[in-house]
């Protein structure tokens, strides 16, 4: 299920976010030339860790839309229904009708999505297969899909030129074909296993004061210690055990900031008995000493 109205959730406003928006009266002009009139970018940009990401369009958007998470995880309701995303993951989602998606509160995802039109958009989703019964993708190469990105985003770096949007077009193209050429089947038994490992990640989340060991952490995945430790790796960016100090620091600083809490209290809430030691580590990690986040009541 989607979670709205969560306190802290925003639709943009990440550190080292990219976005472009190509000026409307450009994408007009575009639409009416060769080759980008086929397949025009408007939108393209990218989150890395995009904790509380959250954007709900009741009509839609103007194009179509294709969002790539890259790691970490996600959620994304359209045609009526929620569609997990994980790394390699990409949806479609058509315009002019209600779409929603949001970051995974444990694993935060890194994305990047890219809003087109164009005359020969029809031709492209069907090629890939897309449906409104199946708008995800799945391919089995993230470095191939980042790449392809970065070099599809580079053509916006210095302008709208005509030359600068025919590359970005064609880039886009490329980007697709390689989907296609790259895509694999969401098969049951690589999700079960992504879904484990997202379950162990919530439980987790939900217990963070628990003295968790890798070990525990497999266990419940029923993976073993090395393919549960490369698969939250793969999927959040970091390995189990330095997400899990990223967590519990993340929930320690809501509730200095809250009020109510001191920093012996804190610490102790998230699993930490000794406040000296999570002091120390929290000023490692989060750059303040844990006293200066402290709100009133």
């Amino acid at each position: 299920m989607m979670n709205h109205a969560v306190p802290g959730r925003r639709m943009e406003g990440f550190p080292g976010q990219r976005l472009v928006v190509v000026p409307p009266e450009i994408v007009a002009a575009a639409c009416r030339r060769p080759v980008t009139r086929d397949l025009c970018v408007t939108h393209i940009g990218a989150f890395s860790a995009a904790s509380g990401h959250y954007v709900e369009r009741p009509a839609g958007s103007g194009q179509h839309i294709a969002l790539a998470c890259l790691a970490g995880a996600g959620r994304c309701r359209v045609y009526g229904r929620d569609w997990p995303l994980a790394a390699g993951d990409l949806i479609f989602l058509p315009p002019q009708a209600f779409h929603a998606y949001q970051s995974d509160e444990s694993a935060p995802w890194t994305i990047f999505w890219i809003h087109f039109r164009g005359l020969r958009t029809g031709d492209h989703l069907a090629n890939l297969g897309t449906s409104r019964e199946r708008p995800l993708v799945s391919v089995d190469d993230m470095g191939v899909l980042v790449d392809a990105f970065e070099d599809t985003f580079r053509h916006v770096r210095h302008g709208f030129s005509e030359a600068a949007l025919t590359g970005l077009s064609t880039a886009f193209i490329r980007l697709l074909g390689l989907v296609k050429v790259h895509q694999r089947s969401a098969g049951w038994q690589n999700r079960a296993t992504e879904n484990r490992l997202l379950a162990v990640l919530s439980m987790m989340r939900e217990d963070l004061a628990r003295g968790w060991t890798l070990e525990d952490l497999a266990r419940e995945a029923t993976l073993s210690v090395p393919h549960f430790s490369e698969l939250c790796r793969t999927q959040t960016g970091m390995p189990p055990l330095a997400l899990l100090i990223r967590l519990r620091l993340q929930r320690a600083m809501e509730l200095l900031q809250q009020g109510g809490h001191n920093v012996a209290e804190a610490a102790s809430a998230v699993g930490y008995e000794d406040p000296f030691y999570f002091s120390r580590l929290f000023k490692k990690h989060i750059g303040v000493p844990p006293s200066s986040c402290m709100g009133g009541p």
